[in-house]
């Protein structure tokens, strides 16, 4: 996996959504034809029309059950290319139709049975933005707030669990449209149809794709993960990621 050149690099992005939300309690199957059995997320998230302020751990309204893998300074916040709502809708949009009167019935706050922006539990939707075209470490200004990637989301059972679709795990591994996340470098107010803005790219080595490639793919470079774990432009977390990658020796080449 080879990174993209910077003309093909993201510089600019609109704010088609912001969500935030509470932990719910939720009701559903794993499966849709599955046992219905009552689990805890805030995974279904509420678009804010009037816009949300961004805090140093994210936004305001919103929350995260599994602090282990969700939340923090390093993972306020998460943005999802709104590009990628075309590529899923060939499988995620007649799954959802197709088993609507059972995601219905996993909230009564929130339909869970709608596609569309927010359905991978974003807090933004952004167009003009996707893994390959930003990288790690980018300092984005958006909306009033100042945001600096830090790290691709990884494949997660909670998604599978919201849209009852175990494949998804293995599709979002596959594409890498999994989103970021970003630390909150300045605080303020993101509204719809806010610019995204780059501010400074300090790398361009590392898009979030590559890096999510080596986090996930099925056998990977040894030497590029160990580089990466060394780069300045790699957090604690990220590292701590990177390096129980490097304890699958079956999973690495070179």
């Amino acid at each position: 996996m080879t990174s993209n050149s910077t003309s093909e690099l993201a510089t600019r992005g609109t704010v088609h959504a912001v969500l935030a939300g509470p932990i719910r309690a939720l009701r559903s199957p794993r499966t849709p034809d599955g046992e219905t059995t009552a689990w805890k997320s805030a995974i279904l998230k509420g678009h804010q029309t009037d816009g949300a302020h961004v805090g140093a751990l994210g936004l305001a309204g919103d929350n995260q059950k599994e602090k282990k893998h969700h939340g923090g300074p390093t993972k306020a916040v998460l943005i999802y290319g709104a590009a990628h709502y075309a590529m899923w809708q060939h499988a995620l949009r007649p799954h959802a139709e197709q088993h609507a009167d059972k995601l219905r019935t996993m909230s009564p706050a929130i339909d869970a049975s709608v596609y569309g922006f927010g359905a991978f539990g974003e807090n933004l939707t952004i167009d003009g933005v996707r893994e390959s075209t930003v990288c790690l470490g980018d300092i984005w200004q958006i909306g009033e707030c100042v945001l600096q990637i830090t790290e691709p989301r990884g494949p997660c059972a909670t998604l599978t669990r919201r849209w009852m679709r175990p494949a998804l795990l293995d599709e979002v591994r596959v594409t890498a449209a999994a989103g970021w996340y970003n630390a909150v470098l300045t605080e303020g107010a993101v509204r719809t149809g806010d610019c995204a803005t780059l501010v400074t790219r300090i790398q361009t080595e590392w898009t979030l794709e590559r890096v999510f490639h080596l986090l996930e793919g099925r056998v990977v470079s040894r030497q590029d993960v160990e580089r990466l774990c060394e780069s300045e432009c790699a957090h604690a977390g990220l590292r701590q990621r990177l390096s129980r990658r490097l304890l699958m020796p079956g999973r690495m080449s070179g």
